[in-house]
């Protein structure tokens, strides 16, 4: 319940951060990301659930340097007085998905036994830029108790064209029950 009470509150915010224009939204999801990770820094973390500790040096500890950080540092100070600051890992996640989205850019997952040559990667990239009718970043993991062949996953949609996966389907479909 809470993580869906989270992406609720996160929501509002990512499109608000979408919609400031000239933004950098790349550098912004970067200082997104790091404010959202301080936050599991039990030192952080102790010093947002202490009520002495100055709001502005809650948002200052929080605020990584670069690029976007005064929209960051604004964006932190907003939360603390809301008393939504565990959102904030949340809005980094929704404004990546945003980001995305008005990008056409999706994200799949690719495991294999082998690692793949660029001539592979670039055939699976168009294939699923095909199947998808967006550009694809590709995170490739190699995983040596696969045999042969390959997992892609993207979103929900998981396509396993490994051995061991073909092994798997064919025991489950000889077995009696």
């Amino acid at each position: 319940m809470i993580h869906a009470q989270l992406a609720a509150i996160a929501r509002p915010y990512a499109r608000a951060l979408m919609a400031v224009p000239g933004i950098d939204r790349a550098a912004l999801l970067a200082s997104l990301e790091v404010a959202g990770q301080a936050l599991s820094d039990p030192a952080i973390a102790a010093l947002t659930e202490n009520p002495e500790i100055p709001r502005a040096r809650l948002v200052a500890a929080l605020t990584p340097d670069g690029s976007g950080q005064a929209l960051v540092a604004r964006l932190i100070d907003l939360l603390l007085h809301n008393d939504r600051l565990a959102a904030l890992p949340w809005i980094a996640t929704t404004f990546a998905a945003l980001k995305d989205e008005a990008e056409n850019r999706t994200h799949a997952t690719v495991t294999t036994a082998q690692p793949l040559s660029e001539p592979q990667r670039e055939r699976l990239r168009a294939a699923l830029a095909r199947r998808t009718g967006r550009s694809v970043e590709l995170v490739v993991e190699t995983d040596d108790r696969l045999l042969a062949g390959v997992i892609v996953q993207h979103g929900d949609m998981v396509l396993d064209g490994s051995i061991r996966g073909r092994l798997a389907a064919l025991a489950h479909a000889l077995s009696p029950f």
